[in-house]
């Protein structure tokens, strides 16, 4: 199986070749050029041009496979591995090319505490004889 992780749907769409379809197992639509699996409401799957809009592990994965054409890559693009495990196993199975993006999740670390609360936190542990 082939996983990466990318930084950010901006970073995907760049990495993203000719021939590239996705699927979207991550809580918001991508913009992208790519064709993009998407699934009706009866449960039917289909591509369309557009945005990839968001599907859940219930899918049938033979009609996915159907749609990928041989000079086709599937990409799978998630933000949490178990999200789409059973899909990818079942592509493997099927023996459809594809590779799985995982959306790191970047902690925003510097945006949780500026200098100000910091210091407000050192001041109150000084109060408290920690420091």
């Amino acid at each position: 199986m082939n996983i990466r992780t990318v930084n950010s749907i901006d970073a995907l769409t760049e990495l993203l070749q000719d021939g590239d379809v996705l699927i979207n197992f991550t809580s918001e639509a991508i913009a992208s050029l790519a064709p993009a699996v998407s699934i009706s409401q009866d449960g039917r799957a289909g591509l369309i041009q557009g945005p990839a809009y968001p599907v859940d592990g219930n899918i049938d994965t033979k009609a996915v496979s159907n749609l990928v054409k041989d000079d086709q890559q599937l990409v799978v693009v998630t933000d949490g591995i178990d999200k789409s495990a059973e899909v990818v196993a079942q592509l493997f199975k099927h023996e459809v090319s594809h590779v799985v993006y995982v959306l790191d999740q970047v902690c925003a670390a510097d945006d949780f505490m500026d200098e100000e609360d910091s210091e407000a936190v050192a001041e109150r542990l000084r109060q408290l004889g920690y420091i």
